[in-house]
């Protein structure tokens, strides 16, 4: 059995992930319980009242991707009210890294030191090739190496005067929204790069590989990474032979931004272009962020078989046949369609939670 929650994070136009799971363990038959980073801190009460009545008290591991308030912010309250056992976090503080870096340090030991008053086990020198739940669960990036370099790269660019100015540079906003554009059929693809890339804090993201041996299904849960994470994260996961089985769900990273994802990273992850349905792919994305996902990226996804589903307002459940029953789920959520890439500002649809098998 497994399931999966994507709380629906922002209600405005700042998107964030806050992701609980639960599945068959491979080793014993029970039940494991993991919650996958926990939106901004005003998303926690929220996360712990979802968490509750479906996955109960006790938590088995909490995992914070990386530093960014979207992501961490929640978290403390899913540690204060729930029994977590075990705390996934990197410290930039163990490396003699500050705030004043750039890498939010005091952020992240402000967790750490609600997860000790409250008894929880902090895992802080975990990284790739690490196995939880008899193997089910694995951490497929960051190597403890290419986090080090991350936390380089952030205080580099903070010690940048030009890195500095770059910060002040204007951002596309909602207000620049034109309206979405959908087609009737694919295309073509005009993805041919991640336009830049993105900051070595997203790039910073634990990403994590999970398989169901139950169900026979496996997972990828990617934070906030950029490409070369992800690269480096498929070179883990070839050399342990967990890519041989096909992805049946894909986080996509970043709200869909188009500064996290090549084409030839996506033929790697998901497979060739023109593939008949594989998985489902799913973004969290503020309600009205409607400038995410990136018509180009989400096409992308669709185009190699793995349907786009947006949270946008609305919690998504994705699961097998044999979990247990929820009836606040009682509709279908409907995959973005074709996006209109011209529209280099839109792309969205709304959502309702949704099963499969």
């Amino acid at each position: 059995m497994f399931e999966v929650d994507y709380l629906a994070v922002g209600e405005k136009s700042s998107s964030g992930d806050a992701i609980a799971l639960r599945f068959t363990r491979p080793d014993n038959g029970h039940l494991a319980v993991v919650v996958i980073d926990g939106g901004f801190i005003q998303n926690g009460q929220e996360f712990v009242d979802l968490i509750r009545p479906y996955y109960g008290d006790t938590v088995d591991l909490v995992v914070s991707t990386h530093m960014d308030s979207d992501h961490i912010g929640g978290l403390a309250a899913v540690l204060e009210q729930l029994n977590v056992l075990n705390l996934l976090i990197h410290r930039p503080a163990n490396y003699g890294y500050t705030d004043a870096d750039g890498v939010s340090a005091s952020r992240v030991e402000a967790l750490v030191k609600v997860a000790k008053a409250r008894g929880t086990q902090v895992l802080d020198d975990h990284y790739a090739g690490t196995e939880y739940f008899g193997g089910a669960l694995m951490i497929a990036g960051p190597t403890e190496e290419f986090y080090l370099e991350q936390l380089a790269t952030l205080r580099a660019q903070e010690n940048s005067a030009l890195a500095k100015l770059a910060h002040a540079a204007p951002t596309i906003t909602a207000a620049a929204v034109r309206g979405i554009k959908s087609l009737f059929g694919d295309p073509g693809e005009t993805m041919t790069g991640d336009n830049g890339g993105t900051n070595a804090r997203n790039n910073s993201s634990i990403i994590l590989d999970l398989f169901v041996e139950a169900d026979y299904k496996r997972m990828l849960f990617t934070g906030d990474a950029g490409a070369p994470a992800l690269e480096a994260a498929a070179d883990v996961l070839y050399a342990s032979s967990r890519d041989q089985r096909k992805l049946d769900m894909f986080g996509v990273p970043h709200n869909g931004s188009r500064h996290n994802l090549t084409p030839e990273l996506l033929d790697r992850i998901l497979g060739p272009k023109h593939q008949p349905d594989q998985g489902v792919a799913i973004v969290s994305v503020a309600k009205e962020a409607d400038q995410y996902p990136r018509p180009e990226v989400a096409n992308a996804i669709t185009r190699r078989g793995y349907p786009v589903f947006c949270t946008r307002g609305t919690s998504l459940w994705w699961h097998s046949d044999d979990a247990p029953y929820r009836a606040a789920y009682g509709g279908s959520a409907q995959p973005l369609g074709w996006l209109d890439e011209l529209d280099h500002d839109a792309g969205g649809s709304s959502a309702t939670g949704y099963g499969a098998s």
